[in-house]
């Protein structure tokens, strides 16, 4: 087929990221019936008026990572200019998910943190998809980078680990929840992602809202504890 370059004429950068991820799953005989439910909510939460932080909960294994790929996505499309997936501090676990996003194709291409660290990179312009683990030193460097530059979106995962203020009784902020809140700044977004999000709830991380929160349902194919024991 010829290529028809009207296409593209007016397309905005991330016109169609969230459309062209769900294809992509569904390419892959693949359902997308949970991740379309929980992004579609999650859009709506950060629409509202004053949206709060809030969770998404799921089963361990049941696909939170390619919701976290079409989530992204959506934010994109909804106009977000920088989205930061927040992992563990591990290089393996980072690496993974890295990996795991960059192979989507989604546009624009995710990056590590410490890719963006060089002043000649600017983040003013365009969208941004940044990598950071929940380490001390790495989310200071990239707070140093993005301090003033706006709006950004966090989604946490696994956000019952080192998130929450372990120091809530005293009266006091633990590092990793200082730098986090930091991050979210007076305008920022966050969503946590876990499939164990007592903690966050006991925790009242952030200031989350349950009453906004979303289960993330298992696709029919999925074999959890239900099934085993």
């Amino acid at each position: 087929m010829p290529f028809d370059v009207s296409k593209f004429m007016n397309l905005s950068p991330g016109d169609g990221e969230y459309e062209g991820q769900l294809d992509r799953i569904r390419g892959q005989k693949q359902k997308t019936d949970q991740i379309e439910e929980a992004v579609e909510l999650a859009s709506k939460n950060l629409k509202l008026r004053d949206p709060k932080p809030f969770i998404i909960y799921g089963e361990p294994q049941s696909g939170k990572t390619e919701m976290m790929i079409c989530l992204t996505a959506r934010l994109i499309d909804d106009g977000f200019k920088i989205v930061i997936p927040l992992l563990n501090d591990s290089l393996s676990l980072l690496g993974q998910n890295l990996g795991r996003f960059q192979a989507s194709g989604i546009n624009p291409t995710p990056v590590n943190f410490s890719e963006i660290l060089d002043p000649v990179h600017d983040l003013s312009a365009g969208e941004h998809i940044v990598f950071c683990k929940k380490n001390a030193k790495d989310m200071q460097n990239l707070l140093d980078k993005i301090d003033g530059l706006g709006q950004v979106v966090i989604i946490d995962d696994e956000a019952d680990y080192a998130s929450p203020n372990s120091k809530v009784n005293s009266g006091a902020k633990s590092k990793i929840n200082e730098l986090v809140d930091k991050l979210i700044g007076r305008n920022g977004r966050y969503i946590g992602v876990t499939a164990t999000p007592a903690r966050n709830d006991l925790n009242n991380t952030f200031g989350n809202v349950t009453g906004d929160w979303i289960e993330f349902r298992t696709h029919d194919a999925y074999n959890g504890q239900d099934d085993f024991f």
